[in-house]
Formats: C-alpha cells, sequence, structure tokens
C-alpha cells in the first residue's frame, strides 16, 4: 500500500479523522438530538403546568368565598336512624312499604323484586331490586323516605334511563335481616 499524504498531514490520518467526524456526527443525530428535542416538549408542559398553576392561584380566592357562601346555606342534615334489622317474618311487609314511600313521593313504581338469592338463611341481608319511573325530585323525595328505613343498609347501585318524557330509576338495595 502507498503512503498518501495530503499536504504536510499523512493519509491515514485524514482517514481517521474523517471517521471520527462520521461517529460524531451519528452520536449527535442518534443520541443527543433526540434528547434536546424532548427537553423541547418537557419546556412546552412545564410552561403549560406553571400557567394552569397561575390561573388557579388567582381563582383560589374566589373558591374560598363559593365554599363559605355554600357552607352558610346547608340548612339541615340527613338523619341518621338507628340500624333495626329486619325479622325474616317482616319481609313480606318490605315490598308494600317501598311501594308506598314510592307513590308517596309522587314516583309510578314499575316493579319492586327482591332477590331470591339473598331470601336464604345464610344470607346477612336482602338485596332487593326497585324500578321506577318519574320526575328527578320525585325520585330525591323517595331516596330522602328511603334513607329514613331503618333496616336501609345501603344502597348497592342506582341507574338513571331518560325516557319520553319522563325518566326510568333503577335501584338496588340492601336491607338487614336478622
Amino acid at each position: 500500500m502507498k503512503n498518501i499524504q495530503i499536504g504536510k498531514i499523512p493519509g491515514r490520518s485524514v482517514m481517521y479523522l474523517l471517521i471520527c467526524i462520521v461517529v460524531l456526527v451519528i452520536f449527535y443525530f442518534a443520541a443527543l438530538y433526540p434528547y434536546q428535542r424532548s427537553l423541547g416538549s418537557i419546556d412546552e408542559k412545564t410552561a403549560r403546568v406553571v400557567n394552569l398553576i397561575e390561573k388557579q392561584k388567582t381563582l383560589i380566592t374566589l373558591y374560598e368565598k363559593m365554599v363559605k357562601r355554600g357552607e352558610s346555606k346547608i340548612r339541615w342534615g340527613l338523619p341518621l336512624p338507628d340500624m333495626k334489622k329486619l325479622s325474616r317474618r317482616d319481609i313480606d311487609a318490605v315490598v308494600p312499604l317501598l311501594k308506598k314511600m314510592a307513590e308517596g313521593g309522587g314516583m309510578q313504581v314499575m316493579s319492586i323484586n327482591p332477590d331470591v338469592l339473598t331470601l336464604t338463611e345464610e344470607s346477612k341481608g336482602i338485596m332487593i331490586k326497585i324500578h321506577l319511573r318519574g320526575r328527578f325530585f320525585d325520585f330525591r323525595k323517595f331516596l330522602l323516605e328511603l334513607g329514613g328505613m331503618s333496616s336501609l343498609e345501603r344502597v348497592e347501585e342506582i341507574e338513571i334511563t331518560q325516557g319520553a318524557g319522563y325518566k326510568q330509576f333503577y335501584l338496588k338495595v340492601r336491607l338487614a335481616t336478622v
């Protein structure tokens, strides 16, 4: 192999210099450039978060005033009755009681069905599925009366669907039994 020399620099040194430059360019585009771009996106996100924090700082005084105003307007709380478990022989009276409560609140009773699987002796409570139709504020009245039941353990599920001119309400309630 001939020794090629460019000016006073040997050819082999020029080749090493070119290889080093290519490696540095590849390293820049493979490692440093994506990192630099990700830093730019992080800077944008940080600016957005700082902007949100500034907005929230200006709105906190308004929020605190609204909370104070809302606390002063609370007129009454819901009563919590003492828990009394139903005996197995009183279960038959629950469905007419729930129907009376719903109709007294202005709701139309579509169905009230005890869950058969919870009627066994081993179950600790009874699950009742209630299907009502009416207006939302009447449903609110029904829930207030339902909350006053001494045997009500909890409301498991509430589903509200919109019908043509009315709303349908599906509830699952659990009553405590002995």
